[in-house]
């Protein structure tokens, strides 16, 4: 039978993140990427000048054809390899260097190709980093990624997940202080992203026959002697839980010294862990350049890589694509699963 990526390639927008980063370089270079061009359609969101500069500077031919937003409406066949141009305010910015101008040209690829994964323009969106500071002074005052597509999406319900093979780990909370975090790790708040787990992960193809929920102290509170986070939050979210989802098996809340261990050896096929730091370190530590982040939750499919700008090597040809890479195969393995 002919491989239906080949016939019916996917049309995937690429948003190429802060032009001062590395972002629009590892899009280049993921875009370019023989093994990925005959499985899917790739259409870069970014301000074009910025781009072809980009692809001179590493020594990529220039194949790209102009998509406009009318192309994208069209429903016709997109190119397999196009850009949407969203110009920038070029002479505010230069690799390495980051800006409000910059973070103003992240936001606005992000605008356009969200705007375009909403109306059914695209099958899914990747995205390349932006940093939180310039974004924040161009007047995006989320935290994030995340809570900005929410945010345009319209939907209060949603998750942070970290993906490899071998871990996989939705947050309760994101970006927040720690500080805050241990506040905000409520009852609700845990029952909510449970069960946004269990209906997200086999929408995407993904087991999730056994959960396993992070304690937030040591040893998970040792029956109160180390907190008693876990037996006035943790326990009774998990009790009404399993009543409501009966054919899963949450486990919890287990000590999260080797919680992360037990997971990456297949026992638990996701982990909710309950702060930023908690699931990231041991995702970073196990996949990093591998891991993707998929945002749970939204109306369209959305991956992004698991690194930062990187201005330090930002326009010198350091950059490496397995981040995007990672992140384009990801799209396309888990849209294919929704689809089935």
């Amino acid at each position: 039978m002919p491989d239906p990526a080949a016939t019916h390639p996917l049309q995937l927008g690429i948003t190429t993140g802060d032009p001062a980063g590395i972002g629009p370089e590892v899009s280049l270079l993921a875009a370019a990427e023989p093994q990925l061009r005959d499985r899917c359609r790739l259409i870069l969101f970014g301000d074009a000048f910025i781009l072809r500069s980009r692809a001179d500077l590493l020594g990529l031919l220039w194949d790209f054809e102009p998509v406009t937003e009318a192309d994208l409406h069209s429903g016709a066949q997109l190119p397999r390899r196009g850009i949407v141009d969203v110009p920038a305010h070029r002479a505010a910015i230069a690799p390495g260097q980051g800006s409000k101008a910059a973070g103003q040209a992240a936001a606005q690829n992000v605008l356009a190709c969200a705007g375009a994964c909403r109306s059914g323009c695209l099958d899914a969106m990747v995205t390349a980093p932006l940093n939180k500071k310039f974004f924040h002074e161009a007047g995006y005052s989320f935290p994030g990624h995340t809570e900005f597509l929410a945010h345009l999406s319209g939907v209060s319900r949603y998750a942070m997940a970290f993906l490899t093979d071998r871990l996989k780990i939705v947050l309760a909370t994101i970006h927040l202080p720690l500080r805050a975090a241990i506040d905000s790790i409520t009852p609700a708040l845990l029952l909510e992203k449970i069960g946004i787990v269990l209906e997200e992960f086999p929408r995407l193809g993904l087991p999730c026959r056994k959960v396993a929920v992070a304690g937030l102290n040591p040893h998970a509170g040792e029956g109160g002697l180390q907190g008693r986070e876990e037996i006035e939050q943790i326990l009774p979210a998990l009790a009404e839980a399993r009543a409501r989802h009966a054919d899963a098996e949450i486990v919890g809340p287990v000590p999260a010294d080797t919680l992360f261990y037990r997971a990456a050896q297949g026992e638990f096929d996701a982990v909710l862990a309950l702060y930023h730091d908690q699931g990231l370190a041991p995702i970073k530590l196990l996949g990093f350049g591998e891991a993707v982040n998929v945002t749970l939750g939204l109306p369209f499919l959305r991956t992004s890589v698991d690194h930062g700008t990187a201005y330090e090597i930002a326009g010198k040809g350091l950059a490496r694509p397995q981040g995007m890479i990672s992140a384009i195969r990801w799209a396309l393995r888990l849209r294919r699963k929704s689809d089935e």
